[in-house]
């Protein structure tokens, strides 16, 4: 697959055989600091889609919808729209127009919500050891009270002898699933709400990394007691030495110890 970009489109050509979106989204980056009112990935070149392919979209799809849709994908072939109708939820929620010029109408349209959506957002970490219900119920209940969107974020660590790309279905499906019901919990109290999956190294600088690149006003840290250990702990320390936002830090309730009847 060949990368080039001109003016705000990133333009794509050839076959897709594995995910590419890594190399997309760097083109995607430099792009985005000359024109931040949003830009547009063109797709009308694109030949096959074979293997892995497909999953350009559905990881597009989780850093485009973290980014306030600031990215548009458009002129899809036919095979290519074939083949997102195969992965759940990538057609409905990837941001698609049928051109170029439909493509920057809906970014004109839309920047400015988005923009302001994500300005000072809360960022609400989600991992194995999260409470979910407390992390959405803390998050929401600060939100309403300081006006400010959430951005729910899912931190998917690669070992660093793979590749960043290297595919990890069973753990990108349990954090899509994570994020997708945050979301959708946090919509359903009246809280804008946003979420995507990162692929990193180090969950902790994942987490600080977020927090710049959202500016963020806060973050919310919600532990399961049952699984807090020596990680969340470091991990918490850490975001208090480190983060320059807000912390708010709620762990649920511990278990009372069960006793054996002699």
């Amino acid at each position: 697959m060949i990368v080039y970009t001109r003016d705000d489109v990133v333009k794509l050509s050839g076959s897709l055989v594995r995910s590419e979106w890594l190399t997309i989204k760097a083109a995607c980056n430099l792009l985005l600091k000359e024109h931040p009112e949003g830009i547009i990935i063109d797709c009308a070149d694109l030949g096959d889609v074979a293997g892995d392919g497909a999953r350009t979209f559905s990881d597009a799809m989780r850093d485009i919808r973290s980014a306030g849709s600031r990215i548009v994908v458009c002129n899809l072939p036919d095979n290519v729209l074939a083949a997102l109708r195969s992965i759940p939820g990538v057609k409905s929620q990837l941001p698609i127009a049928t051109s170029i010029e439909a493509a920057r109408s809906s970014l004109k349209q839309s920047s400015d919500g988005h923009d302001e959506a994500l300005r000072g957002c809360i960022v609400v970490p989600l991992a194995q050891w999260t409470d979910l219900g407390l992390a959405v119920e803390t998050a929401c209940r600060i939100a309403k009270e300081k006006r400010l969107s959430l951005v729910f974020v899912a931190y998917l660590v690669v070992a660093r002898q793979l590749a960043l790309a290297t595919p990890l279905p069973d753990e990108e499906a349990d954090a899509t699933a994570r994020v997708d019901r945050a979301v959708e919990d946090a919509r359903r109290l009246n809280v804008t709400a946003l979420g995507h999956v990162e692929r990193v190294r180090n969950a902790d600088e994942g987490l600080l990394a977020s927090l710049r690149e959202h500016a963020a006003a806060a973050a919310v840290i919600a532990i399961n007691s049952a699984l807090l250990d020596d990680t969340v702990t470091r991990l918490a320390n850490d975001l208090m030495k480190r983060a320059e936002c807000a912390i708010t830090i709620a762990r649920g309730a511990i278990a009372p110890p069960t006793h054996i009847q002699p």
